[in-house]
């Protein structure tokens, strides 16, 4: 595989709402086991991990760009499987080269890392150059269990938000996915642990599967509700009777987030959601949704939708075209600033932004992927 391929193929939802699209894939598969998971859809179902060494040429490929002061997007470790697999000695090689060329990057796990893993975490951190990301779905550990069979318990992985938090590591729980029948049972009390925790944020992504899992989680929750509703095509040009990938009511969704919003506020918990777009209810606004403004050394992000609503929110309204002085403006990486990055990283920024442009000349289809957003006369106006 090529440098190309550490940029997140393109899609109306990643293009239009996604900052962090460099992905460190340290393993061919995953062994957690998830039932849910999302990544089986772009690499297939679950296995015996292999590692992947492809990894040491993406670092070394943007540390030559830090050594010459040019920021570069924080690296996601890992987006379709987790970095910290037994025995992780990929892992572990990776973060250390991540440690000497000075690369930002975002660790998203359900696993518990190992001593040698927690101690270059520990130093990638004093350098203002890590991001922690731990996924948790819920309390109930019987329920995760079934969903998430070889993950680590909630018990486990709120330690690790604890432990991370003490020694200074910024870190985010990220309710991942959001399962209706599991996570919103005593929302109040599963953020009052994520905040006793330690953990600065809290990023909800709601669940998507295939229409014949449906039925499985209806068996799995059969008191919850929502299930026995019409659910949405997740694909926003997809009739949902005929859409292979279903996600939740849009008003559950809306009623939901805004009530962690609420609270997770009250708990002093920075709020986002992940592929959603209700950027009315993000908080604070001088957040990113991945929360990268919480790593200290240089880094940089590519323009979304959440840019033209931070301008919309800011004048009142905004033209599509402001989304481009906007990011001017704010030094992004975008247009004619990609002009310094090595020809793998321009192309696949490119293609993202080609996929932005052509979104901006179709407000319908912003305002499905954006909700925050709504086009009128001409310009397009924030949800209060």
């Amino acid at each position: 595989m090529g440098l190309i391929d550490s940029v997140i193929g393109t899609s109306s939802h990643i293009s239009g709402l996604c900052h962090s699209v460099v992905r460190g894939e340290l393993f061919t598969t995953c062994s957690s086991g998830c039932i849910y998971c999302y990544a089986r859809w772009y690499r297939g179902p679950h296995g015996r991990p292999k590692a992947r060494f492809d990894i040491f040429k993406l670092l070394k490929s943007l540390g030559e760009l830090v050594g010459r002061g040019i920021p570069v997007i924080p690296v996601r470790f890992s987006a379709l499987s987790d970095p910290f697999q037994p025995p992780a000695k990929v892992t572990l090689k990776a973060l250390k080269m991540a440690l000497k060329l000075r690369i930002p990057i975002i660790l998203n796990t359900k696993l518990q890392p190992g001593e040698a893993h927690l101690k270059v975490m520990e130093s990638l951190a004093a350098e203002g150059l890590l991001l922690l990301q731990v996924s948790i779905t819920g309390l109930d550990e019987a329920a995760i269990r079934r969903l998430e069979p070889f993950a680590s318990p909630v018990e486990e992985r709120l330690r690790l938000v604890e432990w991370a938090s003490e020694i200074g590591i910024p870190t985010i729980v990220r309710i991942q996915p959001f399962i209706p029948g599991l996570s919103d049972r005593n929302v109040e009390g599963f953020l009052d642990e994520i905040a006793s925790a330690g953990a600065r944020m809290v990023i909800v992504e709601f669940l998507r599967i295939e229409r014949g899992f449906l039925d499985f989680f209806r068996r799995l929750f059969p008191g919850n509700g929502v299930y026995m509703e019409e659910w949405e095509s997740y694909l926003p040009r997809t009739p949902s009777d005929e859409a292979p990938l279903l996600q939740a009511p849009f008003e559950y969704r809306l009623k939901i987030a805004t009530r962690i919003a609420k609270e997770a506020v009250k708990r002093g918990l920075a709020f986002a959601t992940c592929k959603e777009g209700l950027f009315h209810l993000h908080e604070p606004k001088t957040l990113d949704c991945c929360g990268m403004g919480f790593l200290e050394a240089g880094w940089t992000r590519r323009q979304t939708l959440w840019d033209l609503y931070l301008e919309a929110y800011e004048k009142g309204r905004a033209k599509p075209g402001d989304l481009w002085g906007r990011c001017e403006r704010e030094g992004l990486l975008c247009r004619e600033r990609m002009k310094v990055y090595p020809g793998w990283l321009r192309r696949g920024l490119r293609v993202h932004e080609k996929r932005l442009e052509g979104l901006l000349k179709k407000p319908s289809l912003v305002e499905k992927i954006a909700p925050a957003l709504r086009f009128e006369n001409g310009f397009y106006v924030p949800k209060n």
